[in-house]
């Protein structure tokens, strides 16, 4: 068998990678709960006791780890085996319960601002004739405003000039903690020419669900407000 196969913590760094990166589901849990954290693949390697090249390497390609890997990993990025392994990603946010003693913290705008600024998944709200819907969409932040793609005769694109609310939260379910940003404000689509260039540039937004989606729907936040919550 190959020694790319399966590298050990104590496998030379500088031997190379024979293939492309392929990662699989518990490479990708292991990068993003790192970069959650903002910890570099050498803080996270020295606290797990594995190999900084070991840990690129279960960050790059599928891989079944030794449980006792697992655990050491689990520790080091303050989360469990269970959860780097995907258990309960089909169940919604909060199953696990309030943190004990929960502190509830009001975020400033300030704040608010910069949670919601790298962009991602949030809920679009408005009213209409049926009552009021909510969408989940992908959104970019773009000089202050939320941007979000669509495509033409899409119920957000026919709502797209009307008053709206926008929600981004996140829930860390192992360390029972989050925070969720309100905003509220006029949308428009992007329709004068110069401004459509700008936010094309600008906004850097990859719909989950496909397609061209050409709608650009800006909202320009009127009033913003969030809260953090914690244990003690």
């Amino acid at each position: 068998m190959s020694v790319y196969a399966r590298p050990e913590p104590d496998q030379p760094a500088e031997l190379g990678w024979p293939s492309p990166p392929d990662p699989g589901d518990l490479s990708k849990r292991i990068a993003r709960r790192r970069t959650e954290l903002r910890l570099s693949t050498a803080q996270v390697a020295a606290r797990a006791r594995i190999s900084r090249r070991y840990l690129e390497y279960l960050e790059r390609y599928p891989a079944s780890p030794s449980g006792a890997v697992l655990r050491q990993l689990a520790v080091a990025l303050q989360t469990t085996p269970a959860m780097l392994l995907g258990a309960g990603t089909d169940a919604p946010p909060g199953v696990s319960g309030p943190p004990r003693e929960p502190l509830i913290q009001k975020l400033t705008p300030g704040e608010c601002r910069r949670l919601i600024a790298p962009g991602g998944i949030g809920r679009i709200a408005f009213s209409t004739a049926s009552g009021p819907v909510v969408l989940p969409v992908n959104f970019s932040v773009v000089g202050g405003s939320i941007v979000i793609r669509t495509d033409e005769g899409t119920l957000i694109e026919t709502h797209g000039d009307d008053r709206a609310a926008f929600e981004v939260d996140h829930v860390d379910e192992v360390l029972r903690q989050g925070w969720s940003v309100l905003i509220r404000g006029q949308a428009h689509r992007v329709l004068q020419s110069g401004e459509l260039r700008h936010v094309r540039q600008e906004a850097t937004i990859a719909p989950w669900a496909g397609g061209d989606r050409d709608v650009y729907v800006r909202i320009v936040p009127e009033r913003i407000s969030g809260r953090r919550i914690s244990g003690r």
